[in-house]
């Protein structure tokens, strides 16, 4: 009857002596059709295992209920967390996430938000890589758009406060006696590296501490491999761009010999779980990662009702002060590797 064995609204139709739009209307809950038609046509709907095409039914009626998502990268704790506050605060309200990941890579992230636009009512891109230019296409798509941490206008914005992230952890350092600091960077598209960077400056110079940086990444293997850079670097602290690099960072020194906080002080951002088990435990910056995904929805579904886009969301961190950072040290030995 039906091809490959789902029921379409025709098989009702013909099962039930009417036509399609009768049965549509009698799905649909219209008050044109009488109590005894609509009674009939669901029941030979229920006997044939009729489902409808929800998603179908949302585009016909231009209120298209999936929220599309992307982000760089799902096998960072930091996105799954995002992930779980956005899911059920969308849920709640009869929303259903698509979500697709980019890889850290730009090009790719562009072509899943204009795939996901054609599927999708509203958009919210996670710590979005996008070019300047492939932001502006993002935003000029016929749907809505909430970021989260990166700023822009015309969209939703929830954020990390990184101004008040970088004083609570350069204070920490100076506190201890640091006045050397190494920052361990992440990718070059990252809107979140660019803001540790620049607020990391400002209140390096505003304590009178001494700032240097190198490039880094997004992973464990990126602090592992930058293990030999930091050694030879004159700093007696170290702030990487994320745990993951953090975590990384310290396998290294481990592995060499390195003892933290003895020798190097390491510190980090977004305290996610794997930094309190670490070997040394990790200092991180904490955020509410879920309550970025509970905010984003907030301002998404507000722009979804007609209003106007809210002032941007800052989250602030709190600082979590692990075994990681001690007393600054002079650096009695520079190893070569």
């Amino acid at each position: 009857m039906a091809e490959r064995g789902r029921v379409r609204l025709i098989d009702v139709a013909r099962a039930a002596g009417t036509s399609v739009s009768t049965v549509s209307r009698a799905l649909n809950g219209s008050d044109r059709i009488s109590p005894q038609v609509v009674a009939h046509v669901r029941a030979v709907a229920d006997e044939l295992g009729y489902r409808a095409d929800r998603r179908a039914q949302e585009f016909k009626l231009g209120r298209p209920r999936t929220v599309g998502v992307t982000v760089p990268d799902l096998a960072n704790p930091f996105f799954s967390e995002v992930l779980k506050g956005l899911g059920a605060a969308a849920r709640a309200d009869g929303h259903r996430l698509l979500i697709g990941e980019s890889g850290e890579d730009p090009a790719e992230e562009l072509r899943l938000v204009e795939e996901l636009a054609d599927h999708s009512g509203a958009l919210v891109l996670c710590s979005s890589r996008l070019t300047r230019a492939g932001l502006d296409r993002a935003l000029a798509l016929p749907v809505p758009v909430v970021c989260i941490n990166r700023t822009v206008k015309n969209a939703g914005v929830v954020a990390i406060d990184y101004r008040a992230a970088s004083r609570l952890l350069l204070e920490h350092l100076t506190g201890l006696g640091h006045r050397r600091v190494l920052y361990v960077g992440g990718p070059a598209a990252s809107w979140s590296d660019a803001e540790r960077r620049r607020t990391l400056r400002r209140t390096a110079r505003s304590l009178d501490v001494t700032l240097d940086e190198i490039d880094g990444g997004w992973s464990g293997h990126h602090g592992y491999g930058a293990g030999p850079t930091v050694l030879r670097s004159r700093a007696t602290a170290v702030i990487t761009f994320n745990d993951l690099v953090g975590v990384g960072l310290l396998s290294w020194l481990h592995d060499n010999g390195v003892e933290v906080p003895a020798e190097l002080s390491v510190t980090s951002y977004d305290d996610i779980p794997i930094a309190a088990y670490s070997r040394p435990p990790l200092t991180s910056l904490r955020n509410e990662r879920a309550r970025l995904g509970e905010l984003a929805w907030r301002q998404l579904a507000g722009r979804l009702a007609g209003e106007e886009w809210p002032r941007p969301d800052l989250l602030a961190p709190v600082l979590v002060v692990r075994a990681s950072t001690g007393p600054a040290r002079r650096r009695v030995r520079i190893r070569a590797h």
